[in-house]
């Protein structure tokens, strides 16, 4: 593919493939359970009607690849400053993107990317909950080269035969400059071994969400499964009405534990497979991934917030998780719903490489200032919250049910067990702040730091209820483009001199928030 891209290009040819399968993929997950249930209830379907089907369905699902490819086109308005897409078969759509407004560009590839040898190129824009473009099919030079003029809002206009040569030959003099040692240098690299310790010590949340899903789209599918054949009971009902012994269940658990240990391993193994960091001139260049194979470029100037975590078997092995969160849609929307999507993530590494790469995004480490911590009534509210409200809505079911009765005795360890964590929770509850960073702790299990520069902050919130005011105790929200930094049960008299502070360093700085 020619890197000019100032005229509307086409994609890679083979992208009707890639088209084809990624329609086939959706139209399989629309249309797979509807067909099974036609085909079972259905009597006068016969093998060779069904074939037919099948055969007519692909050859209409490859026509109307064809046709997108052929109506998908792309190119870039130096004038403008504009990337502008162009596609629809029947209706047209013109996406334009300002080269301004854009986030982040990620190059991709599938498995069947890997086999067809094309990737695919996202762009990702600050003011959308979804990627704003996807060119599903590009060949790795032209996809590298469109993603340093995204970024770098730098063009090379088309001309005629000698400047295009002139144009070819400085484009390619500035790729090799790029990649030169000097300015290319690995900064972490991840081994098995260290994968395997990652999938072992982090993520378990995520692992049995993942497992919780299965579990309930199985229970669905028994349940469509037997309306489907007309079976008297549900297999999964008649288990359940059987019961569980305490052997059983004690299997069922460690079952269960083997199960969500093995699902975090997959995971990180997939996701993180070959992860390295390198240095590439002002940005970080981060791969990684086993089939689905990821190349995203962080730029340190638009990341609103970092974190680090760690919990107690990571600090006892050395692991160290990053994040790096840029703007999404729903911190600028002003919610309050933490949206990972957008978030660039860095297992697995050691004090020293958390510092180094902290030090290419801000210049220099940060540090944690003057440390403030919250009133002791932030500890008695989740306590009632989570403890004695409990308690007694139990203690009360039990009088209603006297079945439950034998059961009351858990209330006794839930309240030990949900107690320390509180504790945890409000231990580990801490704002520090210094003269260019705020840095926020937090966390019970996994310790997690948040740092935020104050020339970023886009809004700030604080609360006071009326009988927190004699105890002179407030709430503070910063908002950012990333998202939202809470301290609760602060000394209000502190929060109004920090938020002053503030409010002067982002009118009379001159640093842009991205």
């Amino acid at each position: 593919m020619e890197t000019n891209f100032s005229e509307p290009k086409r994609q890679s040819a083979v992208g009707v493939i890639v088209m084809f399968f990624s329609h086939l993929q959706g139209s399989i997950r629309v249309l797979i359970f509807p067909i099974i249930l036609l085909v079972v209830r259905s009597k006068s379907i016969t093998t060779g009607y069904l074939l037919s089907g099948i055969v007519i369905f692909l050859v209409i699902l490859a026509i109307y690849s064809y046709l997108s490819y052929l109506k998908f086109t792309f190119f870039l308005d130096e004038e403008k400053q504009e990337f502008v897409i162009q596609k629809g078969i029947l209706s047209r759509e013109n996406l334009i993107i300002r080269l301004d407004k854009i986030q982040q560009v990620n190059i991709n590839q599938s498995l069947i990317q890997r086999i067809v040898g094309v990737y695919s190129l996202e762009i990702d824009t600050a003011g959308s909950d979804k990627k704003e473009a996807n060119i599903k099919a590009i060949d790795h030079e032209a996809a590298t080269i469109l993603r340093e003029k995204l970024l770098s809002r730098t063009f090379q206009s088309a001309a005629p035969s000698s400047d295009t040569a002139k144009s070819d030959t400085a484009g390619t003099d500035a790729r090799e400059s790029a990649n030169s040692p000097q300015n290319r240098s690995l900064l972490l690299k991840l081994s098995a071994s260290t994968l395997f310790k990652v999938g072992l010590t982090s993520n378990y949340g995520a692992s049995i969400a993942l497992l919780a899903g299965f579990i309930v789209a199985i229970i669905e599918a028994m349940k469509n499964y037997t309306e489907a054949f007309q079976l008297e009971q549900n297999p999964i009902s008649q288990l359940s009405t059987k019961g569980l012994g305490l052997i059983s269940l004690c299997v069922f658990l460690v079952f269960a534990l083997l199960i969500v240990l093995g699902t975090n391993l997959i995971r990180t193994f997939l996701k993180y497979f070959n992860f390295e960091i390198r240095r590439e001139n002002t940005f970080l260049s981060i791969h990684s991934g086993l089939f689905d194979k990821k190349h995203t470029l962080l730029k340190p100037a638009r990341v609103q917030i970092s974190s680090y975590s760690q919990n107690y078997f990571q600090k006892k092995l050395n692991l160290i998780n990053l994040r790096f969160k840029q703007a999404s849609f729903s911190t600028a929307a002003e919610t309050d719903k933490d949206d990972k999507k957008h978030d660039i993530e860095i297992p697995g590494c050691d004090e020293r490489e958390r510092n180094e790469i902290l030090k290419l995004i801000y210049n220099r480490l940060p540090a944690r200032g003057t440390a403030f911590i919250p009133n002791y009534r932030f500890l008695l509210l989740t306590v009632m919250l989570r403890i004695m409200i409990p308690a007694l809505i139990f203690s009360g079911l039990t009088m209603a049910l006297p079945a439950l009765k034998p059961y009351l005795w858990l209330i006794i360890p839930y309240a030990i067990l949900v107690g320390t964590a509180l504790y945890f929770e409000y231990a580990h509850h801490r704002l520090y702040v210094s003269e260019d960073f705020i840095i926020k702790k937090s966390g019970i299990w996994d310790i997690e730091y948040q740092t935020l520069e104050p020339h970023k902050i886009q809004k700030i919130t604080t609360t006071q209820y009326f009988w927190h005011k004699k105890a002179d105790i407030g709430h503070l929200i910063l908002h950012t483009a990333a998202g939202t930094l809470h301290f609760k049960y602060g000394k209000y008299a502190d929060i109004h001199r920090m938020v002053n502070y503030w409010l002067y360093k982002v009118e009379s700085g001159k640093k842009d928030w991205m």
